[in-house]
């Protein structure tokens, strides 16, 4: 049960002390603000480390610059919150949504967004390392420059969703869904992407050395320049994917893998050139 009403929260946030750089931040480290209804409320710079906000509603709360590091926000609605650079390393949030929020330059290192509904989301610049993504929809998401090294995105959705140069290096897509995804410059070594549905994907220019790609489906995938050395490839589907001037060398393939893809100047596995 949550410590405080609507009405207390607001006159801590109304009475915050401002810092020397004129910044405020109402502290409530740790307050057990549970199933509150929380919408639009302004707390950019709080200090909610730790807090419990499970099941809360926030969406379009303004959240910029606060410290959710620990915080429990389970079943959260955050719908086009702010959150743009928050610190939620370590936060619990499994089953949150974020739907349309704005994620921009935040810290979710090593959190738990599970089955998190994400669709839409701003993420660009923000830091995912070893976050747990596993389930989560996150169509149409804007992950664009985004540090996701180590990453649990097994089973996500990531239907046209941006991760243009997006560092992805030991990330789990295992089973992902990301047809239209983009991924172009995007850093995939030694990523897992074993039955990753990639159909009409944009990987140009993408580096997938030493990625596991086995049963992936690059139907109609625009891998153009694409990096793909030394990388597990076995069973990789490939029909009319545009592989010109890629670098497939080392790869590991089946003898009619390339057969209906789209091959010029491809650097093949043994070293050859298609041209």
């Amino acid at each position: 049960m949550a410590e405080l009403t609507r009405r207390e929260v607001i006159h801590i946030l109304a009475t915050a002390p401002r810092t020397n750089d004129d910044r405020w931040g109402a502290r409530l480290s740790g307050v057990d603000l549970s199933e509150l209804d929380l919408s639009g409320l302004n707390f950019t710079f709080a200090d909610l480390r730790g807090a419990d906000l499970t099941g809360a509603v926030l969406s379009r709360a303004l959240l910029m610059h606060a410290s959710l590091s620990g915080a429990r926000l389970a079943e959260v609605d955050a719908t086009a919150c702010d959150l743009t650079g928050a610190n939620l390393s370590l936060a619990q949030l499994n089953q949150a949504r974020l739907n349309e929020a704005s994620l921009i330059e935040a810290n979710l290192e090593a959190a738990n967004c599970i089955g998190a509904d994400m669709r839409g989301a701003k993420l660009h610049h923000a830091r995912l390392p070893k976050a747990d993504l596993r389930s989560a929809d996150l169509t149409r998401a804007d992950l664009s420059r985004a540090r996701m090294a180590g990453a649990h995105l097994g089973n996500a959705a990531l239907v046209a969703a941006v991760l243009e140069e997006a560092e992805l290096n030991e990330a789990n897509l295992d089973e992902a869904l990301c047809e239209r995804v983009v991924l172009r410059h995007a850093y995939l070594h030694r990523a897992s992407l074993i039955g990753a549905r990639l159909h009409f994907a944009d990987l140009r220019g993408a580096n997938l050395s030493d990625a596991l790609l086995m049963r992936a489906d690059l139907t109609e995938a625009d891998c153009s320049r694409a990096v793909f050395r030394n990388a597990n490839l076995t069973d990789v589907l490939l029909g009319h994917t545009n592989l010109s001037g890629a670098t497939l060398r080392g790869a590991q393939l089946l003898g009619d893998a390339l057969r209906s893809a789209i091959l010029h100047q491809t650097i093949l596995s043994d070293g050859s050139t298609v041209p």
